[in-house]
């Protein structure tokens, strides 16, 4: 029985960092078309980057034992793209577009904590990779903050 929990803490966990790591790369992809930043646009590759690696971490992980990755739903990136495209219609200034991805950054470290305490049975190798994506988010608001 604890085994069970074991891993479907761990599953859980890895599918959060799966969907998080997804939300912020979607983001960034759909904001490097609204700036001419190149800071900005620069910086938003460069979080990308480090998104994706996260990402393809937790697939491997889910792969290894056997789970397939559950992405962003249509529903999350429709949401999502409405609120992005509500919010810079009439302002797409830098300082909107990085108070905008502070606030993002900060949802997804806020993200990686509560997953941290729901999950507290997931493998250290989940619990590092969450605590690694929550410090690099973390840093990551205060870098967009940087541009506000």
């Amino acid at each position: 029985m604890a085994m069970d929990s074991y891993n479907s803490d761990s599953e859980a966990m890895l599918q959060e960092i799966v969907q998080n790591t997804e939300a912020g790369k979607n983001t960034l992809d759909e904001m490097m078309g609204l700036t001419h930043d190149q800071k900005l646009k620069e910086e938003m590759q460069r979080q990308k980057t480090i998104y994706h690696k996260f990402n393809q971490q937790a697939h491997s992980a889910l792969a290894a034992i056997g789970v397939e990755a559950k992405g962003q739903s249509a529903a999350a990136k429709m949401s999502m793209s409405m609120g992005i495209r509500t919010r810079t219609m009439l302002d797409k200034s830098t300082r909107n577009l990085a108070t905008m991805l502070a606030e993002g950054t900060g949802q997804g470290a806020l993200d990686c904590k509560r997953a941290e305490t729901d999950y507290p049975g997931a493998e250290p190798g989940a619990h590092k990779l969450m605590q690694d994506l929550c410090a690099f988010q973390t840093g990551a608001e205060q870098t967009w903050r940087n541009f506000v």
